[in-house]
């Protein structure tokens, strides 16, 4: 079944680091390390081999001045991409940039297309490293900022450029904590989706419960968790329910409850008090319930069928949604759909960014609650 034991799971805390320290004695790290129990959890034991530390990544963060930054050369990453090789004054280690840790360095003076045109022919490397020099060895050599890297099978990686004052809530440590508050609601969850790279996270739960609801279908509850460790945005915790209607379509829909964490502060208590507000999960799937029942005759009108088109020309753009329209057209010129049939069709729409999908799911629940409220 893939469940992970309590005593096990403080693996996931490398308590060489200070904040794993804190957690540790903070989040039933002692109890957790004596429990020969199961964390109510299916399906935790891929991603958590996967996020003991120094197991698939080593990652170690240099808190330096811009002036220790030494630019060494020019190499294609395994996707193509030109990259920086940098290295650090008194550190024999080199590393190789990723983009969004390119983006972050050059952001700083506003050399993000500069650079990348010069980066372009190793003819330009001369002038790039002039342009280095000045900034990074002279205005701004003595600027403080903190050097994220990690070690993937062998390769050294510089992947984000950040503020010392950034809070380093990495996947690890977030994985501990949100099973941990999982565990406490005493509830079964199941992970259904799980994507797990060395800078960022997104793992999806289900709880187990199924609730019928007369005239609708079946809808169970769960919540995603999303993190960057590269600065790309706050941790977000999402409340979800999934519907399986009467006709056999599903919809996954986010509710307005998101619990965002950002990466700033100088201690994590207050990060594990957020995360400690999933224990409202129950109450906020609750309130869906209603919502959803009492918009559940509600029929989709030509009106309502733009006005959501339009909404999700503006996520997905013209081009993209073009792709769809026949289908769209097709469904929206029913009106014997209620807003939950007609959402389960439009969960076809062919999606490959995951902030954008976030979006849709948002827009699903946007328009049930702005119905319920009429």
């Amino acid at each position: 079944m893939n469940y992970v034991k309590k005593k096990e799971l403080i693996q996931l805390l490398d308590r060489v680091s200070e904040i794993d320290k804190i957690v540790f004695e903070t989040v039933n790290g002692e109890e957790y390390a004596a429990s020969n129990e199961d964390i109510l959890v299916e399906g935790l034991r891929e991603p958590f081999q996967k996020l003991i530390p120094k197991t698939t990544w080593t990652k170690y963060d240099y808190a330096i001045k811009y002036g220790q930054l030494t630019l060494l050369g020019i190499q294609k990453d395994a996707d193509g991409q030109s990259q920086l090789i940098i290295g650090i004054d008194e550190e024999e280690t080199t590393f190789i940039t990723t983009t969004e840790a390119l983006f972050q360095l050059f952001e700083r003076i506003h050399m993000g297309n500069y650079s990348s045109f010069l980066m372009e022919s190793d003819e330009n490397f001369d002038l790039l490293n002039y342009n280095f020099k000045y900034w990074f060895k002279g205005k701004l050599a003595d600027t403080d900022v903190l050097l994220r890297t990690v070690i993937e099978k062998g390769q050294p990686i510089a992947r984000c450029f950040a503020s010392q004052r950034y809070q380093q809530i990495d996947n690890h440590i977030l994985m501990y904590c949100t099973v941990w508050a999982l565990d406490t609601l005493k509830f079964n969850f199941k992970l259904t989706s799980q994507k797990v790279m060395h800078s960022s996270m997104k793992l999806s739960f289900e709880s187990d419960k199924i609730f019928d609801i007369d005239g609708i279908g079946k809808l169970s509850y769960g919540f995603s968790v999303i993190n960057s460790e590269s600065k790309s945005h706050s941790v977000e915790l999402l409340p979800t329910c999934n519907i399986q209607n009467v006709d056999g379509t599903r919809v996954s829909i986010i509710l307005d409850r998101t619990i965002k964490i950002r990466h700033l502060g100088n201690s994590i208590e207050p990060v594990i008090k957020k995360i400690l507000e999933l224990k409202h999960l129950p109450e906020h799937v609750e309130r869906a319930i209603e919502v959803i029942i009492s918009v559940k005759n509600e029929k989709i009108n030509p009106f309502l069928a733009y006005k959501i088109q339009q909404s999700l020309i503006d996520i997905i753009g013209k081009k993209a949604f073009s792709t769809y329209i026949d289908k769209y057209t097709q469904v929206s010129s029913e009106n014997t759909y209620s807003l939950l049939e007609f959402f389960g069709r439009l969960h076809e729409i062919p999606v490959q960014n995951e902030d954008k999908q976030i979006l849709i799911e948002s827009l699903y629940w946007s328009t049930l609650n702005s119905f319920s409220k009429k």
